[in-house]
């Protein structure tokens, strides 16, 4: 197994690397909107909860197929000392992104699926859109339609809607 470079220099700081198991679509997105390796804006909630997680360790090693994701800089906690972070602290970071990805997947697609529109199209526009394989189109238009019955079951319409006049 190919050994990576844990460290990269980027303006002023040296910053470490976790890496995070993604599904393929969701690492395609990840990485189409946020650079490779991932680097959350400033003062983000994403780079806030990656500071909360963090623990005293070993630097992460990859492993083939991760997302390699910068850690922030923080005075409370500077890297390279706070480079480590647990399972379950990756599972929570993991959430967070799935959840940003399902709200874009959900305001986009439901704006683009008029309807006369087919999902199936929307989703190939959508991955297109995003940088996303056109084989994972399928499982784009799967997770919007499940969320949209779930929450049609439970008699929630977040379709967007136009207002009356």
């Amino acid at each position: 197994m190919p050994i990576f470079a844990a460290v990269i220099y980027n303006n002023q700081y040296m910053e470490n690397l976790i890496y995070l198991r993604l599904k393929p679509f969701i690492r395609q997105w990840l990485v189409y909107h946020f650079g490779d390796p991932v680097k959350f804006e400033p003062h983000s909630v994403a780079n806030a909860k990656i500071i909360a997680v963090l623990t005293r360790g070993e630097e992460d090693i990859p492993e083939p197929g991760d997302t390699a994701v910068c850690i922030p800089y923080s005075k409370q906690k500077e890297p390279p000392t706070w480079c480590h972070i647990t399972s379950s602290g990756k599972k929570l970071i993991i959430e967070h992104i799935e959840s940003i990805f399902l709200s874009n997947l959900w305001n986009e697609m439901s704006a683009m699926c008029g309807d006369d529109s087919k999902i199936q199209t929307a989703a190939y526009t959508w991955c297109e859109m995003h940088g996303i394989d056109i084989d994972h189109a399928d499982i784009i238009r799967m997770r919007y339609y499940r969320e949209k019955i779930k929450m049609l079951k439970k008699g929630i319409d977040l379709r967007a809607k136009k207002r009356k006049k």
